[in-house]
């Protein structure tokens, strides 16, 4: 027990050490640059519940987004359009269900779990355990920064994550999704990283879904103050 916790400190320490001192070579290292970046295992691992706020102009018009989550999976988010709710989804850890213009949509099992970790603000905790497969594919120019290219892939699905490669932060996600009017390609930014209760957060999230773009402002980050299962009931 003793060696195999050594060489887990050991690894970890050499993980530091080459990414302060030189480039990052595998997946695995790019992601524990960026989980140390953002708070560390220790601090992630103690948030218990988090609720945000956010808002978007979209064409004059404001759109609010309210988000809760409990962990480790429990899920409920709800968006507002000029006063009106707009639509929403709910994980209960076993069914995920979607909510848009009147029309209810439900998952189950794994494939509504991997929905559920779009939304989740460090899904990277829950990769290993999924089978999520990752490769370190190169450097690319985000924003005109090195960012590190990281290929995720599992059951027949793929997309990518950039990480800063100074600062270890997460800067972007690009997928390409099908729609019933084919392929679409999504990116996502994220930016504007602020620190609560010692753990990073962008607070802000600009995407685009094929000519439609958008970008939400978090607005507040209220964590481990507490939210009833109950919120998180399938209706």
């Amino acid at each position: 027990m003793k060696i195999k916790m050594f060489s887990g400190l050991l690894v970890a320490w050499l993980l530091g050490f080459s990414a302060q001192g030189q480039d990052l070579t595998t997946a695995d290292a790019v992601v524990s640059k960026y989980l140390t970046a953002i708070g560390g295992l220790e601090k992630l691992r103690s948030l218990q519940d988090m609720t945000a706020s956010a808002t978007a102009d979209i064409q004059g018009r404001t759109l609010e987004m309210e988000t809760k989550m409990k962990m480790p999976n429990k899920y409920k988010q709800v968006s507002y359009m000029m006063g009106n709710e707009a639509g929403g989804a709910t994980f209960d850890g076993t069914t995920l269900s979607r909510s848009m213009r009147g029309q209810q949509t439900t998952k189950d099992g794994k494939e509504a779990f991997m929905e559920f970790l779009q939304g989740h603000p460090f899904p990277e905790l829950y990769y290993d355990t999924l089978g999520v497969e990752k490769k370190l594919v190169g450097v690319e120019k985000v924003d005109d920064k090195d960012a590190y290219k990281i290929q995720y892939t599992v059951d027949g699905k793929e997309w990518y994550d950039y990480f800063d490669k100074q600062t270890g932060l997460k800067v972007k996600r690009s997928a390409t999704n099908e729609s019933p009017r084919g392929k679409v390609e999504t990116d996502i930014r994220f930016g504007n990283y602020k620190e609560v209760n010692g753990i990073k957060f962008p607070f802000t999230r600009s995407q685009k879904l094929g000519q439609f773009e958008m970008t939400m402002e978090t607005q507040s980050i209220k964590l481990n103050k507490g939210i009833d299962d109950k919120q998180f009931k399938i209706k």
